[in-house]
């Protein structure tokens, strides 16, 4: 199936004020042209988007997306007490189809605020792939060790994800499968040295939460006479595919320990302002020595929204604010953190090739770019409508996206090619809220 995209804004072109034709083949960008012909967009679907731009898909990095279910349950807590008395024994009563279908309301919101690949880890991956496939939305799902430190269980555990990748199953072209491990004070020490020596036999992304909070540092120093980062490095769990989640309390050492490794690390500024987590994220420590920066949301427990933009709006006031210096962390940089970074990471067609250990030239080239929208590039598309009140006018395309609120103006979302948000609605919506709703209920009574 081919899709022309006609008479779109393509920011960060050559050409910034002509309009531009997208023609769509086989998933993939053919051609970016302004005016293609009716003889090579023969057959064609056609969608007019006259007087919207358009722009790459956003990259979720690190999300809980069933949480969607404990959305306002817990408020105004701490991050320890959060877990272990509001959200994990809410989680204990989830069946795997109420994941399903917290998963289905997850993807709605990030497929309508212009999210096109999520970086998931949860309970229960199957029902993650299965809502991700229904939903035609690209998902990596994590396959999460979380043994409590318990030993015996942790076996257990290693032994089911054995089983589970020796027969992987097979959820379509969007879907594919990684590790995780929780945390290094919910995950064993086994455990994660088992999951750093299959992430890098199987060429698998591994998933961690890493220095979120000043006791997990405080706890692991006491406990093991070393930082987490030094931990999980001792344990062979860091390395250029290893994704750690937060990292707020690193010392000198610790950042240099992700450098080393090629770790990239994934910034959630809202769900760290909400839990009062730690310090500002230090985002100059990761750019000067080439760590790759992505953004994500995580849970909608934690933050409330899934809209990356929103959150995109937000690390870099954070960064601005906290450090007082309003050149740091500029709008491209932010762009690309939550766009053309997470697709390197990931490989173009969410497969597990991350480039290399990461670079300075990933953080700060222009997510707004011809060369993303190019011929053989995925076509994982967002429409953002620039009549809005809100995105009008346009003298700075990125600062519009990041700091007017884009992901309200979405109009239509591209996934390989097919088209799945429309006029800024997708489809099956009463139904996947309507079941939401209603399996929440039941689980926080």
């Amino acid at each position: 199936m081919s899709l022309l995209i006609r008479g779109a804004v393509v920011p960060g072109s050559t050409e910034p004020g002509t309009a531009r034709d997208i023609l769509i083949e086989g998933g993939r960008v053919g051609l970016v042209a302004p005016g293609i012909g009716a003889a090579r967009a023969s057959g064609a679907d056609v969608v007019d988007a006259s007087g919207m731009a358009a722009v790459p898909g956003l990259v979720n990095a690190h999300a809980h997306s069933a949480m969607t279910l404990l959305r306002g349950a817990a408020e105004d807590m701490e991050l320890g007490p959060w877990l272990s008395e509001a959200i994990w024994p809410r989680e204990a009563r989830m069946s795997p189809e109420d994941i399903y279908w917290g998963t289905r309301l997850a993807c709605q919101e990030m497929l309508r605020t212009g999210t096109t690949l999520c970086h998931d880890m949860y309970l229960d991956p199957r029902a993650v792939a299965e809502a991700a496939r229904d939903s035609g939305m690209r998902y990596v799902a994590g396959y999460a060790l979380i043994d409590g430190l318990d030993e015996a269980r942790g076996e257990a555990q290693r032994e089911a994800c054995d089983a589970f990748f020796a027969e992987l199953p097979d959820y379509g072209s969007l879907v594919r499968f990684g590790l995780a491990a929780h945390s290094v004070y919910a995950t064993c020490a086994e455990s994660l040295r088992y999951l750093g020596r299959l992430s890098s036999e199987r060429g698998l992304p591994l998933h961690v939460h890493l220095s979120e909070t000043e006791a997990e540092n405080r706890d692991c120093k006491a406990s093991r006479g070393m930082s987490p980062t030094a931990y999980l490095d001792s344990l062979g769990a860091l390395g250029p595919r290893t994704l750690a989640a937060h990292c707020l309390w690193l010392d000198e050492r610790d950042w240099d320990i992700l450098a080393e490794r090629g770790v990239t690390v994934a910034h959630n500024p809202v769900s760290n302002m909400k839990l009062a987590s730690g310090p500002a994220f230090d985002y100059e420590a990761a750019r000067s020595r080439g760590i790759r920066v992505l953004l994500g949301t995580d849970g909608a427990a934690s933050n409330n929204s899934l809209d990356l933009y929103a959150d995109a709006k937000i690390a870099g006031l954070l960064q601005k604010h906290h450090y007082r210096d309003p050149t740091r962390f500029p709008v491209g940089a932010i762009l690309g953190a939550a766009s053309k970074a997470g697709y390197a990471f990931f490989g173009a067609d969410a497969g597990f090739a991350p480039a290399g250990a990461g670079s300075e030239g990933l953080l700060s080239e222009g997510f707004l770019s011809e060369g993303f929208l190019s011929e053989g590039a995925p076509a994982d598309i967002a429409l953002i409508d620039l009549s809005k009140p809100g995105m009008s006018p346009v003298c700075d395309a990125a600062a519009n996206l990041v700091y007017a609120g884009a992901g309200a103006a979405v109009d239509t979302v591209i996934v390989e090619g097919r088209i799945v948000v429309e006029r800024g609605r997708c489809r099956d919506e009463a139904t996947v809220l309507a079941e939401a709703r209603a399996r929440a209920a039941r689980i926080a009574g």
